[in-house]
């Protein structure tokens, strides 16, 4: 039986962070509890032998599932799912695929490292519309460097966001990445149901100077239902392809034979890593960043060393996007205040699954 989003909204009494994009209804909820109180709250959960406790209405997990050889699994139904909350079994009372638009903040790194792949990022536009945004869906483009700067508001004109993307200079010898992902997160929190948040970052793992920290990126973006994927191109690849010092389009490209995109991970090996930060309310990682963002949330980072690399990332998350699984449950028993593991187990062999690695509980 699926909650009618009436009835989610008069039964949440305590607030839920599900590391999915999904869940409007649970967001508007939580997101006051991301006040300097809240996340006091959060940073100083008690260890005593009677932790504080959550009650909880409901839980979202976007679910992906990809077969050995990397193809999305698209015949599953519910009956094949299973969903473990601190290990106990849950019954499943949401199940949907694609079930909504999508809200997507586009972050683009606009360092001067990165000028030799300004003919890949700047014309990336028409696959990030055609695949991410679709024919319902809205996005906003946002540059960084020493400052962010939002390019194109919240629109879903698919040719603004094309002219937008295009119109990307790299002048910035810092890289504020942790700052501009903090906008993005509070552009995010503002858009309006129906619509599934999604941070989508294409820069470089690397931060020089933000305010901001990234655990608590994280967890703003948590408590804010928006799931992180991130494209990671290479300054070094863009200096092979066209020499050091070489302004791009002063010779043709070289004809690249191209590897094939890696399979997902099912359990990433950043997962570990996120939750320990996100816990410690750290900036204690110094390279990785945005796949151990990508695993906190359950979406995907990928690598990016030659422009098809981008242009099929950038189709595979939009392919994913469209075809996730969307669970719901209400916990069995009331979650502790923190981090809550989640676990889905999928009843067919020789499948990988990825969705979030659990949720927070905070009291009122």
């Amino acid at each position: 039986m699926r909650h009618s989003l009436k009835t989610m909204c008069a039964a949440g009494s305590v607030l839920v962070v599900a590391l999915s994009s999904v869940g409007r209804t649970h967001a508007q909820h939580q997101e006051p509890s991301t006040d300097s109180e809240g996340k006091r709250q959060i940073d100083g959960a008690p260890q005593s032998k009677n932790p504080i406790r959550a009650r909880v209405s409901e839980v979202i997990v976007p679910v992906t599932v990809i077969d050995k050889k990397g193809e999305f699994v698209l015949d599953l139904t519910q009956k094949d799912f299973k969903v473990f909350d601190k290990g106990a079994e849950q019954e499943i009372n949401r199940f949907d695929i694609d079930a909504d638009p999508l809200a997507v903040a586009l972050i683009v790194e606009a360092n001067l490292r990165l000028q030799a792949m300004a003919p890949v990022i700047q014309g990336m536009g028409s696959i990030f519309t055609e695949t991410v945004m679709a024919q319902s869906g809205e996005a906003a483009v946002l540059t960084y460097g020493s400052t962010t700067d939002v390019s194109q508001p919240f629109t879903r004109d698919h040719d603004a966001v094309e002219r937008a993307i295009a119109a990307i200079q790299f002048q910035w010898s810092d890289s504020n990445l942790y700052d501009a992902m903090a906008k993005g997160v509070q552009l995010l929190r503002n858009q309006p149901t129906p619509y599934r948040r999604i941070l989508l970052v294409v820069g470089e793992s690397q931060d020089t100077q933000s305010h901001a920290k990234l655990s608590q990126v994280l967890r703003d973006a948590q408590l804010a239902n928006i799931a992180i994927y991130t494209i990671g191109p290479s300054s070094t690849a863009g200096d092979l392809r066209y020499g050091k010092g070489e302004r791009p389009g002063q010779r043709p490209p070289p004809q690249l034979k191209l590897p094939k995109l890696p399979p997902i991970a099912g359990t990433s090996p950043y997962t570990a890593i996120a939750v320990w930060l996100l816990t410690r309310g750290t900036n204690e990682i110094s390279n990785h960043q945005l796949a151990v963002a990508a695993a906190s949330t359950g979406g995907a980072h990928y690598r990016a060393f030659h422009e098809e690399t981008i242009r099929r990332a950038l189709d595979r998350i939009g392919g994913e996007l469209h075809v996730q699984y969307v669970l719901g449950y209400a916990p069995s028993t009331d979650p502790d205040a923190g981090f809550n593991e989640i676990r889905v187990v999928v009843a067919r062999p020789n499948v990988t699954v990825r969705a979030r690695p659990g949720y927070f509980g905070v009291p009122q």
